[in-house]
């Protein structure tokens, strides 16, 4: 096969907990180089998979600040590929030995990273990840069987990283599978036959079969770019995941003017327009492409032409015709812009024709999984993954343009037989307020018609006032009650992490806000008192405080660092005591928790970032499952509990499924909030039911929302 640039169709395995999870790990990643690349990197492909021990748990953030670093840096380096590689694993390694070092048990991290360019593969492993390269009978495993016996020590344990690297040539239609060590067990020949069809899609079906019950993968398939005409007839299940920029330095002349847009000629060199007749019509993004094209294609043979006429004279057989008269070093100054300018509008051409042809590509695929979808009928369990691959793929050529006529109403199909199929309420949050850019808003907390919230990015503790609607807020501007490096009598507030109201407690009023401070501040006011802060007792043996409730007047602090929820019993208008241990007879892994709350009964629920809501009593685990719910929680983010006595219910932010489901305490579903523009739940960080007017207030990203409770 002779060398060309290749293309890459990736698709994601993800399993938890035995669970199937539509989504990518969110240690997996496959990018194309950003706008401005370091020289070097201009036409490398990354593809990467960052993984940790099946007993080891991270929140997704903590990946994605692993991917962006090691993007990041890998594209800004100059030089070799390897060279690159090294530079990049290395600010990962740096990142990891720093949070290891705060860590009584170091992260297990293994990560793989493979660069394609033209037909070159370069990988680099660490740790337990393990690549399998596919190319028709052959499974090659690297690294190999025999070097897995060798120690090799794990990422963010040494201040330098040890890397296997390898090298190898790819062709068209062979198979890369990133995978962590999870598919070590599998044989060479259940690989062939998963990817015998040639498919990633049926590949991916295949994997899932005979992965374990934690597995993160990346399933590659390499391909040659189909010739413009042949697109239509084709409808491939997976769409590519880059497309690789064109060499114009080994195409020829012949096979550059193949490639332009109907009615477009550019010569090398230019020297003249094709013409197509008016009666033609062309789709209208097509039309502007090929106007666009002429236009600067005019441009250019125009600046040729004055490049003709400024070389020093000749004969010519027009005598009309007279050349200007510049100097030699203008004229060749001219003739190297015009250069130039012929480069230019070349890129641009291709950039275009790649652009359109990846747009329209998309939008073929997922009108073929829609026809599919169509076919399954009621067979829910064969059409949902082709509605799911449609909506997947009209959100990726959104990216690319603005959507042709004829998508929305497809889109919208995919859409209601989803939601028909996970009994979604479709809702239209109104926006009340949108804070400083960079805002992680922690609550809402509703009391009365006064609304309150808090940034935890710097540490600001707002109050909103309501009007009678309580759809409206009547103040301009956020009102601050307190902010980091303000002094309270003689405390400097700083760290806010979360908020409850407080009926009753030990502190001086009843009836007032509680927010709890890293530094072991209780922060408390209400419209009638001022705001004062006092300090806890014993908030040294703290680790990693996220969340506080309030039950019987006593303070509960859930510490995830430390595994334990602190108890502080409350005196007549004080907390004076040192914390009590709220865990005796039990260990709990709270490590990955996220939220907490407690009912009447003195019932505690953690929720975890997993999905997972734990429920304890006088600090022992009682049996807890959702019952119901349309699919599972992938990526949990807050827990709200309303204990009134019209709506005893939780609701649980799932940014993972950018939705908020609302459940009895007992478990049982009741209702899947989502959002009409399926894009501000996958943002969520608080919720607050509230029974009369019915409405519920969330917060996502930096801004406060609300929506009416059907």
């Amino acid at each position: 096969m002779p060398t060309s640039d290749l293309e890459a169709l990736v698709g994601h395995l993800f399993i938890v907990g035995g669970r199937s999870i539509s989504a990518a790990s969110p240690g997996a990643i496959a990018t194309a180089p950003p706008r401005r690349a370091a020289r070097g990197r201009d036409y490398d492909t990354l593809f990467a998979l960052i993984t940790l021990s099946a007993e080891q748990r991270q929140p997704a953030s903590f990946y994605e600040q692993l991917t962006e670093q090691l993007s990041k840096k890998y594209f800004s380096t100059a030089g070799s590929i390897t060279a690159a590689l090294r530079e990049a694993v290395a600010v990962i390694n740096d990142t990891l030995l720093a949070h290891n070092n705060q860590q009584p048990e170091p992260l297990q991290v293994g990560m793989i990273c493979a660069i394609l360019r033209e037909q070159e593969l370069i990988l680099a492993l660490t740790g337990s990840s393990r690549c399998f390269l596919i190319r028709g009978d052959r499974v090659e495993r690297l690294p190999a069987d025999e070097e897995l016996g060798e120690t090799i020590r794990q990422m963010g344990v040494d201040s330098e990283p040890e890397l296997r690297l390898y090298r190898r040539e790819v062709n068209d239609e062979d198979f890369l599978i990133l995978a962590d060590g999870s598919l070590n067990r599998l044989k060479d020949a259940t690989f062939r036959q998963a990817v015998e069809t040639g498919d990633v899609e049926n590949s991916l079906n295949n994997l899932r079969g005979v992965a374990g019950e934690f597995t993160s993968a990346q399933v590659i398939k390499f391909v040659t770019p189909l010739p413009e005409g042949e697109i239509a007839d084709t409808y491939p299940s997976q769409a590519p995941a880059v497309a690789q920029p064109p060499d114009l330095a080994r195409e020829s002349p012949e096979q550059i003017q193949a490639d332009i847009p109907p009615g477009v000629k550019i010569p090398m060199p230019m020297k003249g327009i094709g013409a197509r007749s008016e009666d033609q019509e062309l789709p209208p993004l097509r039309k502007f492409g090929r106007d666009t094209a002429i236009g600067l294609a005019s441009v250019v043979d125009g600046a040729q032409v004055l490049v003709e006429k400024m070389m020093p004279e000749e004969e010519v057989e027009n005598p009309l015709e007279e050349r200007f008269k510049l100097s030699t070093s203008m004229q060749i100054g001219v003739v190297l812009a015009v250069a130039v300018l012929v480069a230019l509008v070349t890129a641009v051409i291709y950039k275009w024709r790649g652009q359109n042809l990846q747009y329209y590509q998309l939008i073929q695929q997922a009108q073929s999984e829609i026809d599919q979808a169509r076919d399954s009928g009621d067979d829910q369990a064969a059409a949902r993954p082709h509605w799911e691959n449609a909506i997947y793929l009209f959100d990726q050529a959104a990216q690319i343009r603005p959507p042709i006529s004829g998508v929305a109403p497809l889109r919208s199909e995919a859409l209601a037989a989803l939601d028909s199929y996970d009994h979604v309420t479709r809702v239209s949050p109104v926006l009340l307020r949108e804070y400083q850019l960079g805002a992680v808003l922690r609550g809402p907390i509703v009391q009365g018609l006064n609304l309150y919230l808090i940034d935890t990015t710097s540490d600001i503790l707002y109050r909103e006032d309501l009007d009678e609607s309580s759809t409206t807020l009547v103040n301009r501007e956020p009102q601050i009650i307190t902010q980091r490096g303000e002094r309270l009598g003689n405390q400097v507030v700083g760290g806010l992490i979360d908020l409850a109201w407080m009926e009753d407690g030990g502190v001086a009023q009843r009836n007032v806000l509680a927010v709890l401070s890293s530094q072991g501040l209780l922060i408390t006011y209400s419209p009638s008192w001022s705001v004062s802060a006092a300090a806890l007792p014993g908030f040294e043996a703290w680790q990693d405080p996220r969340a506080i409730a309030v039950y019987n007047r006593d303070l509960y602090i859930l510490d995830a660092g430390a595994n334990e929820i602190w108890r502080y019993t409350a005196e007549e208008d004080s907390y004076t005591n040192l914390p009590q241990r709220y865990f005796t007879d039990v260990e709990p892994q709270l490590g990955d928790a996220v939220d907490m709350e407690i009912d009447t009964n003195g019932n505690v629920y953690i929720l975890h970032t997993t999905g997972q809501l734990s429920k304890y009593f006088f600090g022992r685990e009682t049996a807890f499952t959702f019952d119901g719910l349309p699919q599972p929680i992938t990526r949990a983010s807050a827990l709200s509990l309303n204990l009134s006595l019209f709506d005893q219910t939780f609701l649980i932010a799932d940014i993972g499924g950018g939705r908020l489901y609302s459940t009895a305490l007992t478990g049982m579903f009741l209702t899947n909030y989502k959002d009409s523009g399926n894009t501000i739940f996958y943002n969520l960080s608080g919720a607050f039911s509230q029974d009369r007017p019915p409405m519920i207030y969330v917060t996502a990203s930096n801004r406060l929302f609300y929506f009416s409770r059907p």
